[in-house]
């Protein structure tokens, strides 16, 4: 499997697997349900990921979406639905969970723990190891490197490896 894109897609497929495992993991601490958008803002996507759900997108027909500037992301509909939900980007689909990053500047240096507010509430003795949180670092490099070879792939885009494309953008490329 070469093609950028559908490693992108074997990616997202697979932080879709494990997020469902870690909903199953810690049922009854996760708050987050359809509706719920705390969590949801306008954000800006490396361009492997943009051009993934572009093509996605077009593949089958999904209607354009309309930007709502009256939220936090212009994706959400008044009910606060997601109008790309089948086709949201990475972080998108790890929402609420526990995700691991490295924390370098912490003494001593390690691993810490992010997940919504409302999620884990008066809950001490969480595990939050390897099997029950989402190592958001691995996934991180793993996208960049994917990003990497599309760029290398797609010089006629003329994207440098920090390029972010804002996904805003998708409705001048539906």
């Amino acid at each position: 499997m070469n093609n950028p894109i559908q490693q992108y897609y074997q990616l997202r497929s697979e932080v879709g697997q494990f997020s469902v495992k870690l909903s199953g993991v810690h049922f009854g601490h996760i708050a987050c349900r359809k509706g719920c958008c705390e969590c949801c803002m306008d954000l800006s996507v490396w361009p492997v990921e943009f051009y993934a759900i572009v093509e996605e997108m077009k593949a089958i027909g999904w209607p354009k979406p309309k930007l709502n500037a009256d939220k936090e992301c212009g994706f959400l509909d008044e009910q606060g639905g997601c109008q790309i939900y089948p086709f949201r980007p990475l972080i998108c689909r790890t929402h609420g969970l526990p995700l691991a990053y490295w924390y370098d500047d912490t003494n001593p240096p390690g691993y810490g723990v992010m997940f919504c507010k409302k999620n884990f509430t008066g809950v001490d003795d969480i595990d939050f190891g390897s099997n029950s949180t989402l190592n958001m670092d691995t996934i991180n490099e793993q996208l960049a490197r994917i990003n990497i070879v599309f760029i290398d792939e797609n010089k006629d885009l003329s994207f440098e490896p920090t390029t972010r494309i804002e996904l805003r953008e998708l409705l001048t490329h539906l």
